[in-house]
């Protein structure tokens, strides 16, 4: 019988260019189907040659390496072709055979598929995420990158650092019809904490473009995108291990003020989901840990 894409089949493939790369614990987890549903049609999907399997080793000499799964030449070309997807998009920005972080890219999923546990569990609570590589990203002003923006230089003539967050996150309450605003920031380790010539890129950098975004209310410009009036934001920082965890919380204690900063490690997420205490406010290791919902705290672990 002649292969037929349906309806079902297009929203894994629009899933896998949304998401670049996904585990087989991912996608089941994602979709909480039974693994048999979910992964025979998955094999369907890759003898027709719209997916692909890549083996890759996550983080450094950890284990066995892991299945990835990602989309096609040919499974861009279904999408194009089902006006699923623009048909400008650049084809290395969704291939998994391209050179990116995989390791950063399948942390900031964990994030994001622990996110979708939120509504499941707090119905009253929607969550919309705009991921940096995302194919499904507005473009902004220049044909720049919508969520990229610029923090001044103070005393030169130049432009601005240049900073683009890893994911813009809106948690919408439909009950009392707020919008708490999050940037996420997902750190592998690799990052320069703060170099002695101040360079433009480290950590301590990206901090600084965010106090200025803070003070001078520049993140405003997303209160179109969530049609919702915004008093300021969380700026997230989800790492790797707790040894990397400390030195960004020490390193956030000496960038007074940072009482927005919120700090977390992944396996943190597991026990009782993004949305349970299990962030570090300011860098305070020894303060009580807050949750990015506020009042609204909740446990969301995955099932």
């Amino acid at each position: 019988m002649a292969f037929r894409m349906n309806h079902n089949d297009g929203e894994v493939l629009k899933s896998f260019a949304e998401y670049r790369i996904l585990t087989p614990i991912q996608i089941t987890t994602f979709y909480q189907k039974s693994r048999q549903v979910v992964w025979r049609r998955l094999h369907i999907l890759e003898k027709e040659g719209l997916i692909q399997t890549i083996r890759h080793e996550f983080g450094r000499g950890r284990g066995r390496p892991e299945s990835l799964l990602g989309l096609t030449g040919h499974g861009i070309d279904s999408l194009i072709e089902k006006k699923l997807i623009g048909k400008d998009i650049p084809y290395e920005n969704i291939l998994v055979d391209r050179p990116f972080c995989i390791d950063h890219q399948l942390l900031m999923n964990w994030f994001r598929i622990h996110l979708n546990q939120i509504g499941r569990v707090l119905p009253r609570m929607t969550v919309k995420f705009l991921a940096h590589n995302s194919p499904f990203l507005p473009k902004g002003p220049n044909d720049r990158l919508f969520i990229t923006d610029y923090s001044p230089v103070p005393d030169s003539g130049e432009q601005g650092v240049k900073f683009t967050p890893d994911g813009v996150l809106g948690t919408c309450d439909s009950i009392e019809k707020k919008t708490c605003l999050s940037f996420l920031e997902v750190d592998c380790g690799t990052e320069t904490l703060a170099s002695p010539k101040r360079d433009m890129s480290d950590i301590r950098q990206k901090i600084i473009n965010y106090q200025w975004y803070f003070e001078s209310e520049g993140y405003k410009r997303y209160e179109e995108v969530f049609k919702r009036n915004l008093l300021g934001f969380r700026l997230l920082f989800l790492t790797t291990t707790y040894g990397r965890l400390v030195a960004l919380c020490k390193l956030t204690r000496e960038m007074f003020p940072t009482n927005f900063v919120y700090l977390t490690e992944c396996s943190r997420l597991f026990p009782e989901g993004v949305s349970a205490k299990i962030w570090i406010k300011g860098g305070d290791l020894d303060g009580p840990q807050g949750s990015i919902l506020g009042s609204l705290c909740c446990k969301a672990p995955l099932p």
